[in-house]
């Protein structure tokens, strides 16, 4: 059963009345019962203190029943229970207790109030008589007689107490029921009254709710009026903060989401509020981790650091290497505090790609630097000695020339190789796949490089079926093969023999891999992931006298690339390389 706001303001009102009453009572039966317990304590304190003085001031009598003589005569006189106790704990008299019964009763030294008289001169007890069989309010003070001396002790039952509280409560519990019943009815007019503005008003919120137009509630300029004006103006501003919301919310979302660099967010309690798609994906999660602990999302210790102190208000910017299963990665963090609010933003831009180019650019500028340098040293030292005379000395003169001839077609084939590699990464060269012979582009090169071959005495061996055809450019397959055919006949020693080989890969995605084996000295193992950049050589002495540019087989990696294929370098047994390219097969 549901209530309405009638109900509940009713229900409300009688609670609070019950609730008020109900403390009230509490309340005042606690207080009267404390004020009248220690009202009791004063006047047993006070019976106590007279009762001392007839005490020390009876005769001198050796008789043990003068003692409970006077203590009955003093309980008659005080109406309380008077108890006359002994040093060592023998009730000497009681004046509840026939003379009788006072030697069998038990020894009362141990009783709280009694060592209290002892120790501090007054007790105070509130426990219950097994005597009597009642709750009692004993005082105790210490006394000395002629004859003996010991413990004084009045007490009175607690149930005198309790009838003063009964009758208090009682009467508590008839002005709090007439006080219900009164305002019982006045809270059931004034809700009534009350609720029937306010579903009115109900009324129309929910109609403003559903986007709906109504008109200004009527009535007086009362507080439900004033309320309703409010929410129209609420209205308002509020249709107006969510659509300028929603607006910035796609705008952030968007450039958040196109951002490359990572962007994660945090609250002051270091938990994950934001993380864009680049982040994910260079944190490499799977899951949601919104809601998660910063630690549990980013492992780097470095990075949690900077977000400690940038929560303490200190922005932070650092450099972070990462070791990830694709590489290693170079990250630039910055970390700074959220201006609104605790928490902080980490933002993870990988400068891994900038890194490397960078690297590439300094190593490119120092290695054509360095290729440079040699041939136009020998250029210019070679002219200055011709032009010095040596052009006269028929002895010397031509070998003076001849130097100049072949530096000059070092040079020019070094700059060949810079503008073909240039084009290739610029996407300047054209490549059209089309459908080729691979043993025709093979006897192509066979035929280009024979004379090479046949100079160094290297025997070229040719194994690849008439039917393999590759999805290739017939004139970058065709440098491709010449720059490893070459690079295998210069580094194979006389005599030897260079192997081309070519077969279908089958599969998913038939490739066609073609090998050229050589019996030069190989490339170890250390060099083989780095052999293909440009001006590498495992053996720079070596490469220059094989009259290398350093670029080919880079031209290669590119072309081959841009076929759709493959390029690498194995070892073959029992001595040399085995330089490899897969091209997609045709069919």
């Amino acid at each position: 059963m549901r209530l309405g706001i009638r109900g509940r303001l009713f229900l409300v009102s009688v609670a609070l009345i019950l609730a008020v009453a109900s403390t009230s009572a509490v309340y005042l039966e606690f207080e009267l019962r404390r004020w009248f317990e220690a009202r009791l304590e004063d006047e047993l304190l006070g019976q106590a203190t007279a009762a001392l003085a007839a005490v020390e001031l009876a005769d001198d009598a050796r008789d043990p029943a003068r003692f409970d003589r006077l203590a009955d005569r003093l309980g008659a006189a005080t109406g309380s229970r008077v108890t006359l106790i002994a040093a060592d704990g023998r009730v000497l008299g009681d004046s509840a207790i026939a003379l009788a019964e006072v030697p069998a009763l038990d020894d009362h030294g141990d009783r709280p109030e009694v060592r209290a008289a002892r120790d501090r001169g007054r007790g105070l007890s509130r426990r219950y008589s097994e005597t009597l069989g009642t709750d009692m309010l004993y005082v105790a003070v210490p006394f000395t007689h002629p004859h003996t001396h010991g413990v004084l002790r009045v007490a009175t039952p607690l149930s005198t107490a309790d009838g003063t509280v009964d009758r208090m409560r009682f009467l508590v519990i008839v002005g709090s029921a007439l006080g219900l019943l009164v305002a019982t009815f006045m809270s059931l007019l004034a809700s009534h009254l009350l609720s029937r503005r306010l579903r009115d008003l109900l009324t129309r919120a929910r109609a403003m709710a559903d986007g709906h137009a109504v008109p200004e509630l009527p009535g007086k300029g009362d507080e439900i009026a004033g309320l309703d004006r409010s929410l129209r103006r609420l209205d308002d501003a509020l249709e107006e903060v969510v659509g300028t919301l929603a607006r910035e919310r796609d705008r952030s979302e968007a450039v958040l989401e196109g951002m490359e660099e990572a962007v994660i967010a945090v609250d002051g309690r270091k938990r994950v509020t934001l993380v864009n798609r680049a982040g994910l994906a260079l944190l490499e999660l799977d899951g949601d981790p919104l809601g998660h602990p910063f630690d549990e999302v980013v492992h780097t210790e470095r990075i949690r650091a900077a977000l400690d102190r940038a929560l303490a208000g200190e922005p932070r910017t650092l450099q972070i290497d990462l070791d990830r299963e694709s590489g290693p990665r170079h990250l630039l963090v910055r970390v700074t505090p959220q201006r609104a609010g605790q928490g902080g933003v980490v933002v993870l831009h990988d400068v891994t790609r900038l890194r490397r180019l960078e690297t590439m650019r300094r190593d490119f500028v120092a290695n054509v630097s360095h290729e440079l340098r040699t041939p136009v040293s020998v250029i210019r030292l070679n002219a200055e000695t011709l032009r010095d005379g040596a052009m006269h000395d028929p002895k010397n003169g031509p070998r003076f020339v001849e130097a100049l001839l072949r530096n000059a077609e070092r040079l020019s084939d070094l700059v060949s190789d810079l503008l073909d590699i240039s084009r290739i990464e610029s996407g300047n060269y054209p490549v059209h796949a089309e459908t080729v012979g691979v043993g025709v582009i093979t006897a192509g090169v066979v035929a280009a490089v024979d004379q090479l071959a046949a100079e160094r005495g290297t025997a070229l061996d040719v194994a690849i079926p008439d039917d393999i055809e590759a999805r290739a450019d017939r004139k970058a397959l065709d440098q491709v093969l010449v720059n490893l055919v070459q690079n295998a006949v210069k580094y194979s020693p006389p005599g030897s023999r260079v192997e081309i080989r070519a077969r279908l890969l089958d599969g998913p995605d038939p490739r066609v891999r073609l090998e050229v084996r050589d019996d030069g000295p190989g490339i170890p193992a250390e060099h083989r992931d780095r052999i293909f950049e440009r001006f590498y050589r495992v053996d720079a002495g070596r490469s220059k006298h094989m009259g290398g540019t350093g670029l080919g087989l880079a031209i290669v990696k590119h072309l081959v690339g841009s076929m759709g294929g493959r390029v690498g370098v194995g070892e073959n047994r029992p001595r040399g390389a085995v330089f490899w390219i897969e091209l997609p097969a045709v069919g």
